[in-house]
């Protein structure tokens, strides 16, 4: 079961900043720490709002992943950095910042926290035209934006995407920006479904994708799909994927599974000649850097084609996390977009 603590400091004390850790496996705690003071090419932070990534996060709180992984190598207990994606407002300047100003509004890949101390260059300046909570999706984009670039996503092309889950709105959404003729969704729930239509899906495929293969075979009159992108993160689902793809056809890999070792190639890689291409968050290539995929994410936005309303569905004070955790774990189907508000904290 998990459990939360929030450490409290005397009456007389100004609050010091606040942080959701995983102390060890399966627990959640709110506690309060010690900021650093920003050097002089930081910024220092308060956070408005911070969203959940379900997926990642949850898989790193209950370390559902194999020992030899990088979830293994990077993630250990007690873990303190749970989040990666933000947004605040600048509170503080170091002396050699010079590209904001105090009050700016920034997004930034920072944990769940109520305030940040950061270097400058890792923020990036958030429109005053998006909606601040619409906002923190930025971070999901930009995981979902490495798909877009390497399958790629093309005007006219006919794709299908696995997984209605968080990434895979965001990349639907990209596929919708390209102008991508057929946008087909398969996925389990009908709810996550329903969130595909706002995003630009246009066939829409409820149920376990080992009983749809057929189904993705129809997709451009029969021709199937020329990319398929497994945004799960289940490993059962990539010999499905390749068993859906068409003569030629290509296999995106955007989910991050914490089980690899059970992702296995069938022959039909060979026999239909199948290209599959992984991507991550990480993968900055040919000048596709993290500040430079933000701001075409907010022009993006900015400009009506990328449509995140309703997106978030559930909103919790930080001190709620154990409650928000446990609905993303228990209830992942009735679930997208979980948002953390910085201001309900003392």
């Amino acid at each position: 079961m998990l459990t939360c603590l929030l450490l409290h400091q005397q009456r007389d004390i100004a609050p010091m900043p606040s942080r959701i850790i995983f102390p060890e496996k399966g627990k959640v705690a709110l506690e309060r720490f010690e900021l650093p003071a920003p050097g002089p090419q930081d910024v220092g932070v308060r956070t408005l709002f911070s969203l959940m990534s379900i997926g990642t996060e949850t898989i790193i709180l209950h370390e559902r992943y194999d020992p030899d992984t990088h979830f293994a190598k990077i993630f250990s207990f007690p873990q303190l950095k749970t989040g990666v994606q933000a947004i605040g407002e600048i509170e503080k300047l170091g002396d050699e910042v010079s590209e904001f100003s105090a009050g700016d509004r920034v997004f930034m890949r920072m944990a769940h926290g109520s305030h940040q101390v950061l270097p400058a260059p890792a923020c990036s300046p958030v429109p005053n035209s998006i909606d601040q909570k619409s906002a923190c999706w930025c971070g999901l984009a930009k995981t979902a934006f490495r798909a877009s670039w390497a399958a790629p996503f093309k005007k006219g092309a006919h794709i299908s995407i696995i997984g209605a889950g968080p990434v895979g709105q965001m990349a639907i959404r990209w596929a919708k920006a390209k102008s991508v003729e057929t946008i087909a969704v398969v996925d389990l729930s009908d709810i996550r479904l329903e969130h595909t239509k706002m995003g630009g899906a246009n066939m829409l495929i409820q149920g376990d994708v080992a009983d749809q293969i057929d189904a993705i075979r129809e997709i451009d009159g029969g021709s199937g799909p020329s990319i398929i992108v497994d945004t799960t993160g289940n490993p059962e689902v990539f010999k499905h994927a390749l068993s859906a793809a068409p003569m030629f056809g290509k296999v995106v890999l955007l989910g991050d599974t914490g089980y690899p070792s059970r992702q296995c190639l069938t022959s039909d890689v060979m026999s239909k000649g199948l290209s599959v291409q992984a991507v991550h968050d990480s993968h900055d290539r040919h000048g596709w850097t993290q500040r430079k995929i933000d701001d075409k994410f907010f022009a993006t936005v900015a400009d009506g084609r990328f449509d995140l309303s309703g997106l978030i569905t559930h909103e919790f004070s930080p001190a709620d996390c154990v409650k928000a955790y446990a609905l993303a774990d228990e209830q992942r189907e009735k679930v997208m977009g979980v948002l953390y508000d910085w201001s309900k904290i003392d």
